[in-house]
């Protein structure tokens, strides 16, 4: 079976002898729950045809054990009876692209991994953005670190292992999340007027759910602005007296379909929103990102289906004049409802998920500070080394050398992950 493992694996751009990359990993003792992961997933063998350009995050022994078993990720890792959740998992950690340790910069780079809407359970699909689920790369001092799913943050503790010209594997501390769906990633974060408005909205269409208990349409690949409970409080006396149509139209304007937009591609443009009107972006030189008159306090959530930014004002329907935005101004300065005054209770109280146990107690540094767009010291700082591209929704494959590899999208269960992973194997 080693042998016919190995006579599947075609590398491109280079020939690796026979047994080098599974003899370099094996060398490892550090990976032995990702070998025994690896080897529960059956098939993988045999959907590999050749792999380039691919990063592989390896996480530790440590970096497995620390997953609470509650969570999807640690009830795959615990029980090891759900191949298609060990296969979902693996493939998060494979990144489309090369991205050597020194292309990563203090501004973050949006990539996509191995992992597609392909990887469903009767319980918990793992992510629906075409293309594959995004995760995050982005320098934090001299550290290398991963932005994924549910505010987590993983540490590179070994970095350019290389192979041949186009596989890169970095170990790192922590195993990534999974994209939580956007009304449960409100709850857990405490933007519980955003959840309660689009309950009450009754929009037609699920933002994250799936299942056949579930109301409306499923969408996916999206951008979604979630203003802060203080912006829905401020605009309390327009919720108070707006009809249903009101309140949906008001909520389509935060929705971008069809185009997963992260911080680091923005620029001075407009985007035409689900509900019909542009939606004007501005990027000032002090690295902060408004949309309209509301700025983006929190970029770069990674959900299940889409990227949510957090935003200090609730947005107002209608076209937006650049040159009217005042940026020193505070937010209740900002509102865009003119005739709006504050009151102390929504009109909407029922919320998603709530009971849920999971709760976001406090926001990781990095994830507070994190730039969001370019500003001059940094990209003065990224000149001196090659960068991978920033991604928006489905763009070219961002690479550092060669071709990607090719996929196949409608694998019943697992995808070509790689060919480091396939020599986990041996």
């Amino acid at each position: 079976m080693r042998t016919s493992i190995w006579s599947l694996v075609v590398t491109a751009g280079s020939c690796l002898a026979q047994g080098d990359l599974g003899a370099l990993l094996a060398s490892q003792s550090d990976l032995s729950t990702l070998l025994e992961l690896v080897s529960l997933v059956d098939g993988l063998a045999d959907t590999l045809s050749a792999a380039s350009n691919i990063t592989i995050f390896a996480p530790t022994n440590d970096a497995f054990a620390r997953v609470p078993r509650n969570e999807p990720e640690g009830a795959a890792i615990e029980y090891r009876n759900e191949t298609i959740a060990v296969a979902a998992l693996l493939a998060n950690h494979v990144f489309k692209g090369v991205y050597p340790s020194d292309v990563i910069t203090d501004v973050p780079t949006f990539a996509q991994t191995l992992l597609n809407s392909s990887y469903i359970t009767p319980t918990q699909p793992f992510s629906n953005i075409t293309g594959g689920a995004y995760n995050g790369l982005v320098k934090n001092g001299d550290d290398v670190c991963v932005l994924s799913g549910e505010q987590t943050i993983s540490t590179v503790t070994q970095a350019d292992i290389m192979l041949g010209e186009g596989i890169t594997i970095h170990k790192v501390d922590t195993v990534f999340s999974f994209g939580a769906p956007l009304q449960l990633f409100t709850y857990r974060a405490g933007y519980l007027d955003m959840n309660a408005a689009l309950e009450a909205a009754d929009l037609g269409f699920d933002v994250g759910l799936s299942g056949p208990d579930q109301k409306g349409l499923n969408i996916s690949d999206f951008t979604i602005f979630i203003p802060t409970n203080e912006a829905f409080e401020a605009i309390g006396s327009i919720l108070a007296s707006a009809d249903l149509e009101t309140l949906q139209t008001v909520l389509k304007y935060h929705i971008i379909p069809n185009n997963v937009i992260f911080s680091p591609s923005l620029g001075n443009v407009t985007v035409t929103s689900l509900q019909g009107d542009n939606l004007t972006f501005t990027v000032l030189p002090d690295g902060t990102a408004w949309v309209n008159n509301a700025k983006i306090t929190f970029p770069n959530t990674i959900l299940y289906n889409c990227v949510a930014h957090v935003i200090d004002t609730v947005l107002a329907p209608g076209e937006f004049d650049r040159a009217s935005l005042q940026p020193s101004a505070a937010a209740a300065e900002r509102v865009a409802f003119p005739s709006a005054s504050a009151v102390a209770k929504l009109p909407f109280t029922s919320v998603a998920f709530e009971g849920d146990t999971m709760t976001y107690s406090s926001t990781p540094a990095l994830l507070q500070t994190v730039a969001a767009v370019a500003t001059s010291r940094s990209n003065a700082a990224a000149t001196s080394r090659p960068t991978a591209n920033a991604t928006t929704s489905s763009p070219p494959l961002a690479t550092y050398t060669g071709s990607a590899i090719g996929l196949t999208t409608s694998a019943a269960m697992v995808m070509a992950l790689a060919v480091g992973i396939a020599a986990l194997l041996m």
